[in-house]
C-alpha cells in the first residue's frame, strides 16, 4: 500500500543542487576541492553581520516577527518605496512559488524563458496551470517579444529574468519597459532580478522603478547571492500594494526567520563594504572572460557572477565530459545538461586563487582532449 498523491507530482520538475565540496572529497577521494558551482558568494559575511547571527542564537526558542517589519522598512527607504510595497521571502525563490500559487489556476499559463532558472516550470505544474517556455535570443538573453507574442488571454504570469541564469544575459531597461506596453496592464510581470548586484550597465535599476510605478509589476532580489547569505534564505520583493497583498495571502506566518531578518537589516547598512566585495567579484569576471577567450573558449556574455561556457576552439563540447574531468581535478563547476544547455559549462566566480585553479585545470584539460 502507498499514499495516493497528484497526479501533477509526476510532471513537477526536479531541481538539482549541485555538488558540495564534501561529496566529490568522498568520491575521488581528493584532498581538496574548489567549489565554483552554485552563484554563491566567496566571501563569508561582513564581521558586523556575522556578529548579529551570533547573537540572534540567543532568541530562536522565540517565533520572528512576522510582518518582518524592520527589514520591510529598511528596504523601503533603500529603494524609495513604501514599506506595504514590500514583500519578504525564504529567499526569492519562495516569492516565485508564491507567486504561481496566488496567480495561477487550471487553465491559466505562466509565460518564461528557457533555458532559465529551473524553478519557473515548477509553478505550472503545482497549480495544474500550463508551462509556455520561449527561448533565449542569440545572446542568451530573454526574447521579450517572443514572450509577449504567448501572452494571451489565458496568461496570467510572465517571468522575466535578468541577468538570466544560466547565461548571464541582461534585458535593457528600455526592452523591459516596451514589453510592458505589449501586454496587457492585468497580466502580472514578475522581474527575477536576483544577480541584479552584479550589473555594470547604466540602466540597472530602472526595473525596480518600474515595479514602483506599475500595478502588475514585482521586482524580487535576494540576500543569498552579493550579500553572502544563502545558508540563512532571506529575499524580498517590491511592487504594488495589490501584488504584496496576494503573496502576503499565501506565505506561511513565520516564512524568514529572525536570524535572516537581523542579518539582512544589518547587511544593507554596510553598503561601502559591499560595493567593494561586488567590484572585486566584477573584476574578477573581466579577467576570467580574457583568461578563457585566450585559451579559445566561447561564452555568453553575462552581468551575473557566474560565466557560461558554450564552446571550445569554435566547436560544441561535451559538457558532461567536461564536467567529470574538472571534479577528478577538484574543480566543481555546474554541468550545463543540468541547466538546459548540453554542450555547455557554467561557472561561478570565486576568489582570485580558487578562479585560477579553475583556470589552470581548464588548461589542462584543454590540452589534453
Amino acid at each position: 500500500m502507498t499514499i495516493t498523491t497528484s497526479s501533477r507530482l509526476a510532471a513537477i520538475p526536479t531541481y538539482e543542487p549541485g555538488l558540495t565540496t564534501a561529496e566529490v572529497l568522498a568520491r575521488y577521494g581528493l584532498d581538496s576541492a574548489v567549489k565554483l558551482a552554485s552563484n554563491e558568494s566567496p566571501f563569508p559575511p561582513l564581521e558586523a553581520v556575522a556578529d548579529v547571527i551570533c547573537a540572534g542564537a540567543d532568541a530562536v526558542n522565540r517565533y520572528p516577527q512576522g510582518a518582518g517589519t524592520a527589514l520591510r522598512e529598511a528596504l523601503a527607504e533603500l529603494h524609495g518605496a513604501d514599506p506595504a510595497q514590500i514583500v519578504l521571502g525564504n529567499g526569492s525563490c519562495e516569492l516565485i512559488l508564491l507567486a504561481g500559487t496566488a496567480l495561477l489556476d487550471p487553465g491559466t499559463t505562466v509565460v518564461h524563458p528557457s533555458p532559465s532558472f529551473g524553478l519557473y516550470p515548477h509553478l505550472a505544474e503545482v497549480a495544474g496551470a500550463e508551462s509556455i517556455a520561449v527561448p533565449l535570443d542569440d545572446a542568451g538573453r530573454n526574447d521579450l517579444e517572443a514572450m509577449a507574442a504567448e501572452v494571451d488571454e489565458r496568461t496570467r504570469l510572465v517571468v522575466i529574468c535578468s541577468p538570466n541564469n544560466p547565461t548571464g544575459g541582461y534585458v535593457a531597461a528600455d526592452a523591459i519597459e516596451a514589453f510592458l506596453d505589449m501586454v496587457p496592464d492585468d497580466v502580472a510581470v514578475l522581474i527575477d532580478e536576483a544577480y541584479h548586484d552584479f550589473v555594470t550597465l547604466a540602466d540597472r535599476g530602472r526595473p525596480m522603478s518600474l515595479a514602483k510605478s506599475r500595478p502588475n509589476v514585482l521586482v524580487t532580489r535576494t540576500f543569498s547571492k552579493a550579500y553572502g547569505l544563502c545558508g540563512l534564505r532571506v529575499g524580498y520583493g517590491v511592487g504594488s500594494t495589490d501584488w504584496v497583498a496576494a503573496i502576503d495571502r499565501v506565505r506561511q506566518p513565520f516564512n524568514t526567520s529572525s536570524v535572516a531578518q537581523a542579518a539582512a537589516l544589518e547587511a544593507i547598512r554596510h553598503q561601502g563594504p559591499m560595493s567593494r566585495r561586488i567590484a572585486e567579484t566584477v573584476a574578477e569576471r573581466e579577467r576570467m572572460g580574457e583568461s578563457l577567450r585566450a585559451m579559445g573558449v566561447t561564452f555568453t556574455e553575462t552581468q551575473a557572477n557566474f560565466i557560461l561556457m558554450t564552446a571550445i576552439d569554435g566547436r560544441p563540447f561535451d559538457g558532461s565530459a567536461v564536467h567529470e574531468q574538472l571534479l577528478r581535478r577538484g574543480i566543481i563547476v555546474r554541468n550545463g545538461a543540468s541547466l538546459g544547455v548540453p554542450s555547455g559549462l557554467r561557472v561561478t566566480i570565486g576568489t582570485r586563487d580558487e578562479n585560477d585553479a579553475f583556470l589552470a585545470a581548464l588548461a589542462e584539460l584543454i590540452g589534453t582532449t
